[in-house]
């Protein structure tokens, strides 16, 4: 199953979601995600009916974001979004005019990795639009706040998806779709064995009215929510 028609269809649904209609956008930001959910599913439920599997888990040819310096709501972005999608990443920092790179790979199924390319592109685009609209000129640790607030919207909103989705899933395919995120992960420590798992802990200061805007923001996308039926462009291969 290629999942580059289920992208043209989710490219159609988050145009709309940019609508002036408020109703419009949130049903056609929420259709968009169950698309890529029932998506997963179903190729999940193929992978359990074959001997092996369809689609190899692999490392990915590009970085998917790559900065002189680590933007705290982008990284957890990242963290949520491979988790939700099933894959792995890691920082292959580098240096260059002196200056430490930053440059996270992903690892996992193809199609996989194409829908955290599409997610993250699409996702940085509303989050850095809406943080202009209602936190410039608020200074910088607002902006922040408001950002990792509504990327905390977002991860309720795709935990919601998933719980929606699964109601009328096989347990075959919830079982496949619950090992990719470790099966991605093992594979990325076979591929690099010098990689040790770290924790950060971000130190940066949080305005806890800007955060709570932020996650009003990022839960009213309604990615997940319970609908039956349904200019960004694509990352992924």
């Amino acid at each position: 199953m290629s999942v580059s028609p289920i992208i043209e269809k989710v490219q159609k649904l988050l145009a709309l979601s940019k609508s002036c209609n408020a109703n419009e956008a949130a049903a056609a930001a929420a259709v968009a995600n169950r698309l890529i959910d029932q998506y997963r599913l179903s190729s999940a439920d193929l992978d359990a009916d074959v001997e092996g599997e369809l689609e190899p888990i692999e490392e990915d040819s590009d970085y998917l974001y790559q900065s002189g310096k680590i933007t705290a709501w982008k990284q957890t972005l990242v963290s949520v979004l491979v988790k939700h999608y099933g894959c792995a990443y890691w920082n292959d920092a580098t240096y260059a005019s002196g200056r430490k790179v930053t440059r996270y790979k992903l690892v996992g199924k193809r199609s996989d990795v194409g829908i955290v390319r599409y997610m993250f592109a699409w996702l940085t685009a509303e989050c850095s639009r809406l943080a202009d609209m209602e936190a410039k000129g608020c200074g910088r640790v607002f902006v922040a706040s408001y950002c990792m607030g509504f990327v905390r919207g977002v991860g309720d909103q795709l935990a919601s998806s998933r719980a929606e989705v699964q109601k009328t899933a096989t347990s075959n395919a919830i079982v496949k779709i619950d090992e990719r995120e470790s099966a991605s992960r093992t594979a990325m420590y076979k591929l690099h064995s010098n990689l040790r798992s770290s924790k950060s802990h971000s130190q940066a200061r949080l305005d806890y009215n800007a955060f709570s805007m932020g996650k009003v923001k990022g839960s009213n996308l309604h990615m997940g929510a319970s609908l039956n039926s349904g200019g960004t462009k694509m990352l992924g291969k």
